[in-house]
């Protein structure tokens, strides 16, 4: 191995670079170094990428990745050199009582909030980088089984793991059937396509985009513009919201039925006006939430290899590596590069 690597930089708003850094190297026994192959962006990406979130700039980007392993510390049993793996975004033990419990977003060893290519609670790497460390392999790497395209896996660890969960746990567990998607693009599109696998009888999903809707509408799911004005088409007992704009949140609970669940995924930050007692009244569970990545790959990978979706069906085409700077701020629904 060599003694510098390439790593993607996002350097300041509307602006990467490539840039020659010290290549990482095993630090301890639970470690691996991977080396990313297929790296995707994710759509909370776009808004950090154009400063609108408040996340400074000057630190390696990407947080979404298939890696080949190229090395493992000695107790790391459940990967070997040259498997092909998802990579967990974010940094977690796997041993700590959140982590045990599923909560891998909480980890309780970790700094909270540790993620790769993402600059909250340390340096951890980017995943668009030539080679990565990952501490604790054995919970953060999850090897791709025979059969399964790798192509299929780079979101299995972020925003597609996040969508199989809540199909799984709303839709199958929770027996929710109307189910409102207020999350335009590669968000919504998954859960369009995974809460009609999973049992859902009618999706409403709102995009202003009419290529968004018009794929969505081959999965079965009605689409608009802009969220119903109020709720003559009948109200939901599901929501899920990742738009970012605050009168969709509002829209959402007001479009709920009584024990309605409502899922905020992100995006929205600063002051939000609440309407606490119409909530009350309802009986709305509202939840905004980080997600466990590490804990939602393998059942993720699970609903992959039985064909309840198809990731790259969604994909925009494939870019260069090479272009990564530029390409990273053009418009894509699902910016993906290969090596």
């Amino acid at each position: 191995m060599t003694d510098s690597m390439r790593s993607l930089w996002f350097v300041e708003p509307r602006r990467l670079e490539w840039r020659e850094v010290p290549a990482p190297v095993l630090t301890g026994d639970t470690d691996a170094l991977v080396r990313p192959v297929i790296a995707a962006r994710c759509p909370l990406d776009v808004p950090i990428l154009h400063g609108r979130l408040p996340i400074p700039p000057g630190y390696a980007f990407g947080h979404n990745a298939v890696a080949e392993v190229v090395a493992i510390g000695d107790t790391v049993t459940g990967v070997a050199v040259g498997d092909l793996v998802v990579v967990s975004p974010e940094v977690s033990c796997g041993q700590c009582e959140p982590c045990r419990r599923g909560w891998s977003g909480q980890c309780a060893t970790t700094p909270h909030g540790a993620t790769f290519g993402v600059a909250v609670n340390g340096a951890w790497g980017g995943l668009f980088d030539d080679l990565v460390r990952v501490p604790y392999a054995d919970q953060m790497l999850h090897r791709i089984p025979a059969g399964i395209d790798p192509l299929d896996c780079v979101t299995l660890g972020d925003i597609a793991g996040a969508t199989e969960e809540l199909a799984r746990r709303h839709i199958v567990d929770g027996g929710r059937r109307r189910v409102l998607l207020l999350a335009p693009g590669i968000t919504g599109l998954f859960q369009t396509a995974l809460a009609f696998a999973y049992g859902a009888e009618h999706v409403l999903y709102v995009d202003p985009d009419p290529a968004n809707r018009a794929l969505a509408e081959q999965y079965g799911a009605e689409t608009a513009a802009e969220p119903p004005a109020d709720g003559e088409g009948g109200l939901f007992d599901l929501a899920i919201e990742a738009s970012a704009r605050v009168e969709w949140f509002h829209r959402g609970l007001d479009l709920l039925a009584g024990e309605g669940f409502f899922e905020s995924m992100g995006g929205l930050t600063g002051e939000i006006p609440f309407p606490a007692f119409p909530v009350f009244m309802k009986g709305i569970t509202v939840r905004l939430a980080r997600y466990n990545s590490a804990s939602n790959v393998s059942a993720a990978l699970d609903a992959v290899a039985a064909a309840k979706f198809k990731p790259s069906d969604f994909y925009s085409p494939l870019v260069d590596w090479e272009d990564l700077p530029e390409a990273m701020l053009e418009p894509a629904r699902m910016l993906v590069a290969a090596k």
